[in-house]
């Protein structure tokens, strides 16, 4: 006797089979901004001042240096399949850096094979604010309300 499927189980199976495709296929995640070779070619140096590179690439998302000396734009592509780490496909720095009257005095621009370390503070300031104990949390409203509040 012949082994049979039902079309049910051949639905269920390729049901399965399409969920576990869609779950392994590659995910593409880009941040940043990269303003391309064309647009860093209508910048001048010692010529273009921060107005104009503001005009033309937007606010830059960090400034380091003394009086925003340097300007900083990146932007990197990464590929996650499934359940494996993320892996950086491409990635772009783009290093601007102004004379004290605001006018452009280098181009630095770093791909992911000649990228360098660069030294970003990340330290947070956090505040303490008040601590309280339980019962200072309870007892703390008596006496704030009135009841002219209450009648509101």
């Amino acid at each position: 006797m012949p082994f049979l499927i039902s079309r049910s189980t051949i639905k269920a199976i390729f049901l399965v089979l399409s969920i576990v495709a869609v779950g392994c296929s590659k995910v593409t995640e880009f941040n940043g901004f990269d303003p391309g070779l064309d647009v860093l070619t209508k910048l001048e140096k010692g010529k273009s001042k921060k107005s104009k590179v503001k005009d033309l690439l937007g606010e830059p998302p960090i400034i380091k240096g003394v009086g925003g000396g340097t300007w900083i734009y990146f932007s990197q592509e990464m590929e996650k399949i499934a359940f494996y780490e993320p892996k950086v496909v491409s990635r772009s720095i783009i290093l601007l850096t102004f004379t004290g009257d605001s006018r452009l005095s280098e181009i630095e621009r770093y791909t992911i094979e000649n990228s360098r370390i660069i030294d970003i503070s990340t330290k947070k300031v956090v505040s303490g604010g008040r601590k309280l104990t339980i019962l200072q949390q309870i007892f703390g409203n008596i006496g704030n309300f009135s009841s002219q509040n209450l009648q509101q």
